[in-house]
């Protein structure tokens, strides 16, 4: 997937961002306004593509005329691939036997317009669209709130090193608010309060953060699912949400406890483990998984027994002691 769609216009070189990072904050903003539209059935999944070519491309569609004109407009939109993963029926069942590069593909791009043999038998399936909401960028650095200026957290993932500027009580608290829809107010809150992060200060704050357009607080709550998601999914913390046990005890909901534990083990006083940064708890964490598996192996544990404790698989048991 490239990460633009480059076009030309005469001696006009134009470039579309279809990768979320690229966005401004305005276009991710627009997009979110448009999924939002979708979900209600008000526009198609179509529609939202054309929607982030013209809102790139300063153009108004209703003022888009003539058959060859909006067939090249379709065009650019067909390109734009970063926005939804294709869902197939039984969990992308027809997929498993496909080379990495060949799904990757048909959850990109619809099968009508993939030359492959399967792609037929595809196209013929009640297949359907989800945003995909996992990526490693903050699309909403900043917001104003009455002549206030209130900065967010930071992401930086240059050279392959990950930063991030979220202290892991932040991290938490937001986290607890994610399937709670009606307290967007208050993610928003604690997501854009100053360092050092206060929790009685962001749950002041929030009253003034409800003023916030109803795009932009959800624009900031989907931002975080997303990065949520990248760390859980695409770095090596993934670990803490591969078994049952771990998903419960580690990061998850009401995972405040975890955190203040640390305490006990040595690493500060509360209050520098309320500011400890939140890739510093993550790795923390993580470790402390690893060192109860490595210790429970080396203590003759069977391996059948160390899964039943951790609740992790046997496949990351395996490459843990290895």
């Amino acid at each position: 997937m490239t990460e633009t769609i480059d076009f030309a216009v005469g001696s006009d070189q134009y470039s579309i961002p279809n990768s979320w990072k690229l966005l401004s904050k305005a276009q991710y903003v627009g997009i979110i306004h448009d999924t939002l539209e979708m979900r209600l059935g008000a526009i198609s999944p179509a529609m939202v593509r054309v929607n982030h070519v013209c809102r790139c491309m300063n153009w108004e569609l209703k003022e888009i005329k003539g058959q060859d004109a909006l067939a090249n407009l379709a065009l650019l939109a067909s390109q734009v691939t970063f926005l939804f993963l294709i869902s197939y029926p039984d969990n992308d069942l027809a997929l498993m036997d496909l080379s990495a590069e060949d799904r990757a593909r048909f959850k990109r791009v619809a099968p009508q317009y993939i030359n492959h043999p399967l792609a037929r038998y595809l196209d013929k399936q009640p297949y359907h669209y989800v945003l995909d909401s996992c990526f490693c960028a903050q699309l909403i650095p900043k917001v104003r709130i009455d002549g206030a200026t209130y900065q967010g957290y930071t992401i930086n993932s240059d050279f392959d090193a990950l930063t991030c500027s979220l202290t892991a009580l932040q991290y938490i608290e937001a986290r607890d608010l994610i399937t709670q829809p009606d307290k967007l107010p208050l993610m928003a809150s604690i997501l854009y309060q100053a360092q050092p992060y206060q929790s009685a200060k962001a749950h002041l704050a929030a009253s003034e953060f409800a003023q916030m357009p109803k795009d932009t607080l959800q624009a900031i709550h989907f931002n975080f699912i997303a990065f949520n998601n990248y760390l859980m999914t695409r770095t090596p913390f993934k670990l803490l949400t591969e078994g049952s046990a771990t998903s419960q005890a580690t990061i998850s909901t009401g995972a405040i406890e975890s955190l203040y534990n640390l305490s006990a083990d040595g690493y500060g006083d509360v209050n520098t483990i309320e500011q400890m940064n939140l890739i510093t708890y993550l790795t923390i964490m993580r470790k402390k998984i690893i060192e109860v598996v490595r210790t429970m192996h080396q203590s003759e544990t069977k391996i059948a027994d160390i899964v039943t404790k951790t609740g992790l698989p046997y496949h990351i048991i395996n490459q843990i002691i290895a």
